[in-house]
């Protein structure tokens, strides 16, 4: 088993002393292994690294500087900021699907038929509507279309009419973009090597 990595080199501090690489570039070192993902934070002043070396480091973008290193059991492949919720800092919040008590499926009784160990959370018996199906979905989606096709299409003004012939020019401006692509991609793979 490998040992956690060690991050107490963070440097909390930050000054405006730049690192350089041989080329004279700035660049931000810290991490032992190779950096897999990068996120920026909204307003532009972190950056957040996850690394091969079973760390993902904060940094302070003007300065370059680690700001918080943060130790994982493992490489990490995928790490990103993101705002937090509104309602996270709100005390009377409530979360929008109410769950069943957590004890209740983590200490399950033995009558129940279930192993013990298992930890069992249905949060779809607690959703507030049913979902509708694929089907359903495609039919109010064809729905809306047609009233929208039959409103604008069908409309007695000039414009209407102008822009239809808009929109069919545009249309077989398409199919021959579609056209010319298929023609050149099966040109490609039909070219003998």
């Amino acid at each position: 088993m490998s040992s956690l990595p060690d991050c107490s080199d963070q440097s909390l501090s930050l000054d405006k002393s730049f690192q350089s690489d041989n080329d004279g570039n700035q660049v931000f070192k810290g991490h032992r292994n190779m950096v897999t993902c990068l996120s920026v934070s909204l307003d532009g002043t972190f950056l957040a690294s996850g690394s091969h070396d079973e760390t993902v480091r904060l940094w302070d973008i003007q300065s370059k500087q680690s700001v918080r290193c943060l130790a994982h059991k493992g490489p990490v492949t995928n790490a990103f900021i993101t705002a937090a919720p509104a309602n996270m800092f709100l005390p009377d919040s409530r979360p929008a699907v109410p769950l069943p008590r957590f004890s209740r499926h983590l200490h399950a009784s033995e009558g129940d038929g279930s192993e013990s160990g298992d930890v069992c959370v249905r949060i779809g018996l607690y959703t507030q509507e049913e979902e509708d199906t694929y089907l359903q979905k495609a039919d109010r989606l064809n729905t809306l279309m047609n009233a929208v096709t039959d409103k604008s299409v069908f409309g007695d003004g000039e414009n209407t009419k102008v822009r239809v012939a808009e929109l069919e020019e545009e249309v077989q401006t398409l199919k021959k973009i579609n056209k010319d692509l298929y023609d050149f991609s099966s040109q490609l793979l039909t070219k003998p090597t």
